[in-house]
């Protein structure tokens, strides 16, 4: 089952400054870079090709954390829900955001397990569509099989 999770919405824009999609959503940022500007790796000083080493497109980003929500959640996604909760007035201003650009919301979960179980549930996916955003996950997942737990590796069983 999904323990701690994650969630970003990150907005790349073509058209756009950071601070014109910060006036437009009234939220600033958590990480940002305007077009032109210098990345981290960039500013990092790291050998990469140019293209990583400064923005390509303006980038903004906001995140939650399952630190900051509800323990007793057993979804997988109480950082994504709260994410929504505090986009879901500015769904309008998303849409006018991926007019010359993209708006993507990151969800990433860890399981405390060789599975990823988590729940989505019907209300929440109305609340994405709602946003209009694309919704890109990943569950990772734990190495450690509990004890007396199959394993579908038939050289385990040899052991």
């Amino acid at each position: 089952m999904i323990r701690g999770n994650r969630a970003s919405l990150s907005v790349y824009s073509d058209t756009k400054t950071t601070v014109e999609i910060s006036e437009l959503l009234g939220i600033e940022p958590d990480h940002w870079g305007d077009k032109g500007d210098p990345t981290p790796a960039g500013r990092a000083g790291r050998n990469f090709a140019q293209e990583r080493l400064t923005y390509q497109r303006t980038y903004w980003s906001i995140t939650e954390s399952s630190d900051n929500q509800d323990s007793d959640d057993q979804t997988g996604f109480s950082a994504l829900r709260a994410l929504v909760v505090r986009l879901e007035s500015r769904a309008h201003a998303l849409g006018e955001l991926r007019q010359g650009g993209e708006t993507v919301l990151w969800w990433s979960g860890d399981s405390d397990s060789m599975q990823g179980g988590f729940v989505l549930e019907a209300d929440l996916i109305r609340d994405l569509g709602r946003l209009g955003c694309s919704v890109y996950g990943t569950a990772y997942l734990s190495e450690v099989e509990a004890e007396g737990t199959m394993s579908d590796d038939p050289a385990e069983e040899d052991r």
